[in-house]
Formats: structure tokens, sequence, C-alpha cells
């Protein structure tokens, strides 16, 4: 297969973004924006935050566990779990 006169197809294609960057630049932008957070969603917002704050206090006390040596993994709960999920995902 044969190609001729490839620049034709380049040169198409700068054009074509030439003008796309002139008519975007010839409209006209809005410089004031304004948005309103309903209650609603303050309250989840203020929620997530808060569920946030709980894990990162949760996860620096594992961490500080496993640095003192006193965190305990209780086995027969970790198989209970392995076992739920098996019989779950095999049916």
């Amino acid at each position: 297969m044969r190609i001729n006169d490839t620049k034709l197809g380049f040169y198409s294609y700068q054009n074509q973004q030439k003008n796309s960057n002139i008519s975007n630049t010839s409209k006209k932008v809005s410089n004031s924006a304004e948005v309103k957070i309903s209650s609603r969603g303050r309250e989840i917002s203020e929620a997530l935050q808060s569920e946030q704050t709980q894990r990162h206090q949760r996860i620096q006390e594992l961490k500080q566990q496993i640095a003192d040596g006193t965190y305990h993994v209780d086995s027969s709960k970790i198989a209970d779990k392995m076992l739920d999920f098996w019989k779950d995902n095999t049916k």
C-alpha cells in the first residue's frame, strides 16, 4: 500500500488545532462561580470527616500495638471469616 502526500493530513490537523485555539480564546469566560452546599451535604461531609478521624485513630493504635509487640491476632476469627468466604463463593 502506498500513501501519497502525508503532509496534507498533518497540516489539516494543525489548522484544526489553530482554529480551535482561536475559537476558545474568543469565548467570554465568567470569573465568578458560586457553589452552594445543602445542609444535608454538610452533614454528610461532617460524618465522613468524623469517620476518617476515627479510622486514623484506630490505625495509630494498631501501629503502636505492633511496635510494642502487643498486637494479637485471633486465629479462630480469621478461620471463621475464611470459611464464611469460601462457603459464599462456592455456591
